[in-house]
């Protein structure tokens, strides 16, 4: 091989780790874009579980759904002091859920820590919010998190893809001590 051979082939070469570089770059941005996501979820769980002033809006929140499951007359509960508290609370769950819709949260973070909650949630206020929505003629109050609900709710796919992975745990008491 002589140098002027060389020479001809090194534009293909350049062209060559340009490519390369592009797309570990692009790698790159894709797995930090990932690390975002996680990490703004698991942030804002976080501060939903730790900070004072939430801790104290979800306690509100519970005696709040405790009214609305007796009361008879919505209309009644919407004045009441409980339907504040509901209704801060239900935002931070349209919060969470225009988060996952928008991308900024990762949905598998959220779908694994807070599904059950989000059932529970819908099922206990979803006469409060449709009635919410008939009073005001708005579809679009709390789209996101019915959205939500319905598609964590309907999906047969997420609880093989995202909540079952490894071996399954043994049944009987937790081991303090590892097997022999």
């Amino acid at each position: 091989m002589s140098f002027e051979y060389i020479a001809k082939l090194a534009p293909i070469g350049t062209v060559l780790v340009a490519f390369c570089a592009l797309g570990v770059a692009t790698w790159s941005l894709i797995a930090q874009k990932g690390v975002a996501r996680r990490r703004a979820a698991i942030d804002f769980f976080l501060k939903t579980e730790m900070d004072d002033k939430l801790i104290a809006a979800y306690d509100k929140f519970r005696d709040g759904v405790d009214a609305l499951r007796v009361t008879a007359d919505l209309d009644d509960f919407c004045k009441s002091a409980h339907y504040g508290y509901v209704r801060n609370y239900l935002n931070v769950f349209e919060l969470m859920a225009v988060g996952i819709e928008n991308g900024t949260f990762d949905e598998r973070i959220c779908y694994v820590y807070w599904k059950g909650f989000v059932l529970d949630v819908m099922a206990d206020t979803a006469k409060l919010i449709d009635h919410i929505r008939d009073k005001h003629n708005a579809d679009l109050y709390f789209r996101s998190f019915r959205r939500l609900h319905f598609r964590w709710m309907t999906n047969p796919e997420l609880p093989l893809r995202w909540q079952h992975r490894g071996p399954p745990l043994r049944r009987g008491p937790i081991p303090l001590n590892a097997p022999p």
